[in-house]
């Protein structure tokens, strides 16, 4: 019992217990080690989950400022319309910039070996990225928003909150929310305006407490779990954070959604996939003419099937002679998915489509740090050069050593328990479809994408369910 009332004590957060001042050690090597960590989750019945930080609470996540709606006839209807609108609009004018950061860095991410499955999150490595653009200046931040496609930061924060607000959705039974954290070590003298700033604009938590250490490791883990329902334990619990670090950025986006028409497992029928290895057994989802609309490319086929929450989910099948790896570079398929509705789509058509969808939970650890680089953002990789003076008062030599994401995807009958998608350009030339029914059988490897307000949330290829 005294063990647990330790171990209790030990989770306590420091901004509400005062305890002895902790030994100082010196640092060697002094770098930004950056883990955007992601998790999509769909879990009915989800568990709640204490949160316990033990560390100094620097600044901690402003709560939404997205108001629930109100009934018609009520006096603030019309407040909350305005906003709303306002809302989409400014998160209208920064997607083409998410669109296109997303579609580029799939390119690499999700073009791997043939035979796993590759899973990432595009908001939320673009938010981690444009918080990082919040902590610098000169060459290191201009790197950034050239990637990120923002004019200056100014413009970055007012995007990345309507988004962020855009997303947010927590009734109980839908989920879909963003949260973030910047941890410092205990000798870092930061700047109070920037953390607030991070606060306010990037509904971000900031700490301070001895990085690398047992206690700090286990107090990130626990944000980590706690942010992402508990579905992603197994990895959360493992994160180590190196004492050298002085330090580290996380990033979470949690989400469940039900299909707007659940399938029926009685439906449901045992058949092959056709997986770069070789066949393998899997559970198919089936739904006979489904009534939705069809979408086709210069190689791909598509069809997005609607979430109770407002989002959808896009499963978009490479032509039998193609593969995933020519349908991300043509990228054709990003145009559909990022449409606004303010442009008609020209390869489209509301037709009877025949479903099999295999159920599949996957996971995958990805490094971004390839993929960002080739895209311009090299700089902040470099030991040397980098300003983070409007943030910290240091001499010392910051710079980004690693940022990688950890995803786990999986659908059933009821929905969405995760998910990635990916982003491509949009092409011309395609043939239309010869028939008004068509089977659509994801039995070879195929890309997926989950997005809300055509916010891509989660990009993947599944090669093996």
């Amino acid at each position: 019992m005294n063990e647990k009332v330790a171990n209790a004590l030990d989770q306590v957060d420091d901004a509400y217990i005062a305890h002895a001042a902790r030994k100082r050690k010196k640092r060697h090597i002094f770098y930004v080690a950056v883990a955007a960590v992601l998790a999509l989750v769909l879990f009915w019945n989800a568990p709640s989950i204490p949160l316990a930080v033990s560390a100094k609470a620097v600044s901690l996540a402003s709560e939404s400022r997205k108001r629930e709606r109100p009934n018609v006839d009520s006096d603030e209807y019309d407040l909350w319309l305005e906003e709303t609108q306002q809302r989409r609009t400014t998160a209208n004018e920064i997607l083409p910039s998410i669109a296109d950061f997303s579609g580029q860095c799939s390119k690499a991410i999700l073009t791997g070996p043939d035979n796993t499955n590759q899973l990432w999150s595009p908001v939320n490595a673009y938010i981690a990225l444009a918080m990082t653009a919040e902590l610098t200046a000169g060459t290191t931040q201009q790197q950034l928003l050239d990637v990120l496609g923002a004019g200056n930061t100014e413009q970055l924060r007012q995007g990345i909150g309507a988004v962020w607000e855009s997303i947010y959705q927590d009734n109980g039974k839908e989920v879909s929310v963003l949260a973030n954290s910047l941890w410092l070590d205990d000798e870092m003298k930061y700047h109070q305006d920037v953390m607030d700033l991070l606060s306010q604009s990037y509904y971000a938590s900031v700490y301070q407490g001895d990085l690398g250490s047992t206690k700090t490791n286990r107090a990130m883990g626990n944000w980590l779990n706690n942010e992402t329902g508990g579905f992603l334990k197994d990895r959360t619990q493992n994160v180590r954070i190196s004492p050298n670090s002085t330090l580290s950025l996380l990033s979470t986006i949690y989400f469940q959604g039900k299909w707007y028409d659940e399938f029926s497992s009685g439906k449901n029928t045992e058949d092959v996939f056709h997986a770069p290895a070789g066949e393998v057994q899997c559970t198919y989802m089936n739904a006979e003419e489904r009534k939705m609309n069809y979408y086709w490319g210069e190689d791909f086929g598509a069809v997005a099937l609607r979430l109770q929450n407002g989002g959808s989910m896009w499963f978009i099948l490479p032509d039998e002679d193609k593969t995933i790896q020519d349908v991300l570079q043509r990228g054709e398929y990003m145009d559909i998915i990022a449409n606004t509705g303010d442009q008609p789509i020209a390869n489209e058509k509301y037709m009877k489509v025949n479903l099999s969808v295999p159920k599949f939970d996957v996971s995958a650890s990805t490094d971004l740090k390839p993929g960002l680089q080739s895209m311009g953002i090299t700089q902040i990789f470099e030991p040397l050069g980098n300003d983070f003076s409007p943030s910290f008062d240091t001499e010392l030599p910051i710079y980004l050593d690693s940022i990688n994401q950890d995803t786990r995807v999986a659908i059933d009958e009821k929905g969405v328990v995760a998910a990635s998608y990916i982003v491509l350009e949009f092409g011309a030339g395609a043939a239309e479809p010869p028939e008004e029914i068509i089977d659509f059988v994801l039995d070879r490897p195929f890309l997926f994408a989950i997005c809300k307000d055509q916010i891509p949330l989660f990009m993947g290829s599944v090669n093996q369910p």
